[in-house]
């Protein structure tokens, strides 16, 4: 026999995990600048009003939760802290601190103030859809405080 024929006949045993898709990351692939990309697709604003708009709501949930809770969620968010500083350079002043601070900064943004309900509804559906449903439940506990 041949060494094409032995490699041929012979079986070899491969694992299957070499099969097998491997679970997601835990984090979103893009990071943050994903998020904030797809923020302004769907509710159609510029990417600097998505950039403060969502650095916004998620300072909102960095004031709210512990920071362990918030770990969690900037684990899966790479570039959180970025986003901080540039939402906060482009409304020109501090971020909020609460919910109920959310509606003005959209205002700022010239956007209406029932677009922070939007975009705090998408930020929850898109992380739930993309493998981060103990991030959005983590926000979802921090936004409703």
């Amino acid at each position: 026999m041949n060494r094409r024929d032995f490699l041929l006949t012979t079986a070899v045993a491969v694992p299957a995990s070499l099969f097998v898709s491997q679970p997601a990351a835990a984090q979103l692939s893009g990071g943050i600048d994903e998020l904030t990309r797809e923020v302004g697709f769907t509710l159609e604003i510029s990417v600097q009003k998505a950039v403060a708009a969502t650095g916004a709501a998620l300072y909102v949930a960095r004031e709210t939760l512990s920071s362990l809770e918030f770990t969690e969620v900037k684990n899966f968010l790479p570039g959180t802290d970025r986003l901080f500083l540039q939402a906060a350079n482009v409304i020109g002043g501090a971020l909020p601190k609460t919910m109920k601070d959310l509606p003005a900064i959209m205002e700022k943004l010239a956007l209406p103030p029932e677009s922070a309900s939007r975009l705090t509804g998408f930020i929850l559906d898109y992380l739930g859809r993309n493998g981060g449903r103990k991030a959005a439940g983590l926000l979802r506990k921090a936004w409703k405080s």
